[in-house]
């Protein structure tokens, strides 16, 4: 284990600043990210492959390390006793997490209209769902 809760930052080629859970060297130099949930659903969430590759680009960025392109998500149930299970997730591409960056900095400035969930469930949680007109509401 080489981070533990360590923030890194980076300007370019967007600025983003990830907080990660644990870094693991492997005995090849490669870095391998590991997030730990707790949470009821057993399975890794789109937003924890977009949080661990936000980390990726920026302790790639930072430290100039190798970090895989795969990560584990930690997921442990709220009940006491219950065991972590592991997940091996791919991550997003720095591509596409430039695009994603580029797609909320659009949205929030009103050039880019959002999408609506598939998730009925996203629907019940979302943020903004008093100013939607989505037909799960």
């Amino acid at each position: 284990m080489v981070y533990i809760e360590r923030l890194f930052r980076i300007s370019t080629p967007v600025g983003l600043v990830a907080k990660l859970d644990r870094a693991y060297r492997m005995p090849s130099g490669l870095l391998v990210l590991v997030e730990f949930k707790t949470r009821w659903s057993n399975q890794p969430c789109l937003s924890d492959v977009i949080q661990l590759s936000a980390q990726r680009m920026a302790v790639m960025g930072q430290t100039g390390q190798p970090v895989a392109s795969y990560a584990y998500v930690m997921v442990k149930a709220p009940a006491r006793g219950a065991l972590p299970i592991m997940h091996r997730v791919q991550l997003m591409t720095d591509e596409q997490v430039v695009a994603l960056v580029g797609r909320r900095e659009g949205i929030l400035a009103g050039r880019i209209l959002p999408r609506w969930s598939p998730s009925r469930k996203a629907c019940l949680t979302c943020a903004f769902r008093a100013q939607c007109d989505h037909p799960h509401l």
